[in-house]
């Protein structure tokens, strides 16, 4: 999943079947002023005949895999003239050109890799944590796709063993790191994560899907095992290294405060 920005407004993305597929509710969202994009989506759906819509998941900062209607550029280009906004011809225009860095992205991938760093460069971010930040995506990815692979299927499934891992990793779930750090429910706990505790956060999580594969673990039982060993072995790493250096790995800093400090 990648998100892209369309006037302040992410649009979630997802490369399948060699196309970008889009968001539509997220399109909608950034067109139309409505407080239930979903509602005026299916009111579109009941109304007019659609093709070439795909229901695919994204992974939520929570862990949970949602399902949502996506569809092409093509598609999307169709869906938007059924939309009275005056936003809709600068979506055109913004749709053309993300077409363009598309192909370039395909043709080059550093170009993508650089996008990348300049999206977190423009929050006040520094390289490292960029780097670690895109490790810690990419170990992510792999992780779930193995939990897919092991008949794992419920969002609620995905967000327990995803809260076992932190509570072994940093002795805290997802949502006691949060209140730590002063997020809000909006807020992704990765994207307020220090440098340190994305390192150890990739740690538990590439131990979890290597055990998990190395010993073929199915369904929500055994990888609830392997999720608890996996935060146990990453937290004593974690005691470790505390231990030594005199450094807490776990702090109560969020990014947001970048942008209170000007950076």
């Amino acid at each position: 999943m990648e998100l892209i920005n369309f006037e302040g407004r992410n649009i979630r993305t997802v490369e399948q079947w060699g196309e970008t597929y889009y968001s539509i509710v997220d399109v909608i969202d950034s067109l139309v002023p409505t407080a239930s994009p979903s509602r005026y989506w299916s009111e579109m759906k009941s109304n007019q005949l659609f093709e070439n819509i795909e229901k695919l998941k994204f992974l939520a900062p929570d862990g949970k895999m949602r399902g949502t209607d996506c569809t092409t550029r093509e598609g999307l280009l169709r869906i938007i003239q059924s939309i009275p906004s005056p936003a809709v011809e600068s979506f055109k225009l913004w749709l053309a050109n993300a077409g363009e860095q598309n192909i370039q992205e395909t043709e080059n991938p550093d170009f993508l890799i650089e996008k990348y760093y300049d999206h977190y460069r423009k929050k006040g971010q520094n390289d490292d944590w960029i780097g670690a930040r895109m490790r810690s995506v990419e170990t992510r990815r792999e992780l779930t796709d193995r939990w897919e692979d092991a008949g794992i299927t419920s969002s609620k499934e995905y967000a327990f063993l995803t809260n076992i891992i932190s509570e072994g990793t940093f002795e805290l779930n997802i949502q006691e790191h949060k209140e730590l750090k002063g997020l809000a429910k909006k807020h992704s706990i990765r994207d307020n994560m220090s440098t340190m505790e994305l390192v150890y956060i990739i740690l538990a999580e590439v131990t979890a899907k290597e055990l998990s594969e190395r010993r073929d673990a199915k369904g929500y039982e055994e990888n609830e095992d392997v999720a608890r060993e996996a935060g146990l072995i990453a937290g004593d790493s974690r005691k470790r290294f505390e231990e030594k250096t005199g450094i807490k790995v776990v702090t109560p800093k969020n990014n947001l405060w970048n942008k209170l400090l000007g950076k």
